[in-house]
């Protein structure tokens, strides 16, 4: 009997973490995207958290510096006619600047065409590669 119930203690325990640990993984993966995929498929990606990846338009960064927050375009990599507004609050990398490729996670919001940011990763410049 003690056995018996060892067993289905232990069955239940396993169930759990594996409901646990598939439940947190669902959570955590993000769909990587470029600006020209968010586009087409803008009413899928809708309030979902995204990892968007583009060129930080030129001339298209503005600060406000009271709330700490950047206002800035997101250009595809191959066609820069796509682009989406991007919405970030807190400190920016070192060496973000316009022109430079960026990776975006964050939300996007269909309804106001932005991605409201929560982390932006710049990719490394091509001056840390090594000539072919």
């Amino acid at each position: 009997m003690a056995r018996k119930k060892f067993v289905i203690g232990m069955t239940v325990l396993v169930i759990a973490f594996g409901f646990l640990f598939f439940q947190g993984l669902d959570q955590s993966m993000m769909a990587y995207l470029n600006v020209r995929d968010l586009e087409s498929n803008a009413p899928l990606q809708s309030d979902k958290v995204l990892q968007v990846t583009g060129i930080v338009q030129p001339g298209s960064i503005q600060l406000v510096s009271a709330e700490q927050t950047y206002y800035f375009v997101l250009q595809d990599l191959e066609n820069p006619e796509s682009r989406v507004r991007v919405v970030y609050r807190g400190i920016v990398p070192d060496n973000f600047k316009p022109g430079i490729q960026v990776v975006v996670q964050g939300e996007y919001r269909q309804e106001s065409g932005q991605i409201l940011a929560e982390r932006i990763l710049v990719k490394c410049p091509s001056k840390y590669e090594e000539d072919a």
